[in-house]
């Protein structure tokens, strides 16, 4: 009976992260989309040319398309965030549990378990994320192989025509690269400040809604601080931008080794100011909605105990 109740109590768990990681990744998304696209464009800037900075392009881009221009191509990754969010969250909780027993406290754990449940939500998510980012990528530019893509469900019929389902999983190894010390960083990042903001004996339930956003910006800086450059090789790779011949192998080192020689170091950082810059209020975006809805689930008061305490 014990068994069952433990596992019971698990996948009640289970569900409601998944529940609160889907509604994380929406807010999340609504809040990042516009300054990812300038990210992308900035990213895939040919070398030789002038680098257009981010005003710059934000301003072409209105000019252009309106504000709605810097929406283009969100529903596959609005969609690709909740589902992303529902499985980083699901998989870290099932892992730091499978670790530390399904009874401890999150705030019992050993951060290096969380560290580790980070790492392994990095390789179940890289699974959704390629497929999921080739498409937005090649959405986000203004045409691929001189194709431009009247909607998402176009872009994903065309490339699986051209190469077969594979083909989808064009970078994967850069995805890898970047997911696996990304988010034990982003959990790593996010518990820190849980630790440091909760009073001394207390849990997590007593930090308010400030907190939480705090701690979830300092995750998101963390995500973006480490494994950058594998994103921009990935970009690179999943845009066919990497100024490679066409008979070359491309790859994760062969992309590395290109841009090194063309641009050095500060070509692994293009757009890396706005990705962290908008990493740290989509994060306090997505942490405050995962956090608040759990609350709301599981009943406990949605701005902290603690505030309960003083009202």
């Amino acid at each position: 009976l014990s068994l069952m109740s433990v596992s019971e109590s698990d996948l009640v768990k289970s569900r409601n992260e998944w529940i609160a990681g889907t509604i994380g990744g929406f807010v999340c998304k609504t809040v990042e989309y516009p300054l990812d696209t300038i990210k992308v464009r900035m990213q895939t800037q040919r070398a030789g040319h002038a680098k257009k900075t981010p005003w710059t392009i934000l301003k072409e881009l209105v000019h252009k398309d309106g504000v709605l221009g810097l929406y283009r191509g969100i529903p596959s990754p609005l969609l690709g965030s909740m589902i992303e969010n529902s499985v980083l969250f699901m998989s870290y909780g099932v892992a730091t549990r499978m670790m530390n027993g399904s009874e401890t406290r999150s705030e019992d754990m050993p951060f290096s378990t969380k560290l580790l449940g980070g790492a392994f939500s990095g390789i179940t998510v890289a699974c959704v994320l390629t497929p999921v980012e080739l498409i937005k990528c090649r959405m986000q530019m203004a045409s691929h192989d001189g194709h431009r893509f009247s909607n998402t469900f176009e872009c994903f019929l065309h490339t699986i025509r051209e190469g077969g389902v594979r083909s989808l999983f064009k970078g994967h190894v850069g995805t890898l690269c970047r997911e696996i010390p990304g988010n034990a960083a982003w959990f790593g990042g996010y518990e820190a400040g849980i630790y440091m903001l909760t009073p001394k004996g207390g849990s997590k339930s007593d930090i308010g809604p400030v907190g939480l956003a705090a701690s979830g910006a300092l995750g998101g800086v963390c995500y973006w601080g480490i494994p950058f450059p594998f994103d921009v090789i990935k970009s690179k790779i999943q845009t066919g931008t990497h100024g490679l011949p066409h008979d070359a192998r491309v790859n994760v080192i062969s992309v590395l080794r290109h841009i090194l020689a063309t641009e050095g170091v500060p070509g692994l950082y293009h757009g890396w100011l706005i990705t962290v810059g908008r990493a740290a209020p989509a994060n306090a975006a997505l942490f405050l909605a995962y956090e608040v809805t759990i609350r709301l689930i599981t009943g406990q008061p949605l701005l902290g105990k603690h505030h309960e305490h003083h009202s």
